[in-house]
């Protein structure tokens, strides 16, 4: 009888075993899986102005305790969402909303001097030694560094007119500011309005998320695919209007992928511009050695000379 109880216990050990290795190899946990949260949320403008070397080290000081509030082109609203992703309170004192710069270069007072490329961390600066220098404004993230390098104060920051300062895409971001006017008696969990879908969607989940403002989570439900058509609107007892509110919630997730493309877009300018500043200096280091080889054997060769 004890023999059997013994079995048992083993082979639910065994068991137990086996789904959390098994587990841990199907889905293994990254060790800086809240750092890498918090760098997905920076605004990937690496401009040091956090007085940290770029968004990823600011990223992992956060998520180590610094303060959430270090980030002015990430504003406020990145100080919110760094407080609820982190769990603490947000400082009493707000910072000012972020303005879209741009770098501009006087071309009559550029001595193409070329010491204003290497600390644009996302070489959005064209340009050859005696040469005028342009900046690429759709990848200038406004970030300030190319400003104190010039010898000659040719370089300032503009304003961007009409650009949102969270991404520079042709969607706008007064659709997001400006509250939606949902009309109607409120829903009723008729179920009435999923028949009359022509795209099979579910119109009442869609509007408990779209109320939740989680569209994203409605993007999964096939939000995109709503084409708009107030078929569900006709058939609604409560009166809503499902269709402009879908058609808003669809402005909403357009504008999020845009400022996730960006940011992605940015990152990859930034890494490619880190490893070429690192392929550069590693072969510059190659190239001093090598002459330094070169001298130490011509020394070698005339001390041999001499004997």
């Amino acid at each position: 009888m004890i023999l059997g109880y013994l079995m048992v216990l083993l082979g639910c050990a065994l068991l137990t075993f086996g789904v959390v290795y098994f587990g841990q190899r199907a889905f293994p946990q990254t060790p800086n899986v809240v750092e890498d949260l918090i760098y997905r949320t920076l605004p990937q403008t690496q401009c040091a102005q956090c007085g940290y070397p770029g968004c990823r080290p600011y990223a992992q000081a956060v998520a180590e305790g610094a303060q959430i509030d270090l980030c002015p082109p990430g504003g406020q609203e990145l100080v919110v969402q760094l407080s609820e992703l982190m769990g603490v309170e947000i400082p009493a004192q707000k910072l000012a909303e972020p303005l879209a710069l741009v770098a501009v270069i006087d071309e009559a007072e550029c001595i193409g001097c070329t010491l204003c490329l290497p600390p644009c961390p996302v070489d959005a600066i064209i340009g050859a030694q005696g040469f005028m220098h342009t900046v690429l404004s759709k990848d200038c993230t406004g970030c300030e560094l190319c400003i104190a390098p010039c010898p000659v104060d040719c370089i300032t920051l503009e304003p961007v007119a009409n650009v949102s300062p969270k991404v520079r895409a042709n969607v706008s971001a007064n659709v997001i500011d400006k509250p939606f006017e949902l009309k109607g008696k409120g829903c009723i969990n008729c179920g009435q309005c999923a028949p009359a879908c022509p795209k099979d969607l579910l119109p009442d989940q869609l509007l408990k998320l779209g109320n939740g403002e989680l569209w994203e989570q409605a993007s999964e439900l096939n939000l995109q695919d709503c084409i708009e058509c107030s078929l569900c609107d006709r058939v609604c007892p409560s009166e809503i209007n499902l269709a402009q509110f879908f058609g808003h919630g669809k402005v909403i997730e357009k504008q999020r992928l845009a400022v996730n493309a960006e940011k992605l877009r940015i990152q990859d300018r930034f890494e490619n511009h880190q490893a070429r500043l690192q392929a550069k200096e590693q072969e510059g280091n190659q190239r001093r050695q090598q002459r330094m080889n070169e001298r130490l054997q011509r020394l070698q060769q005339s001390r041999g000379g001499d004997q």
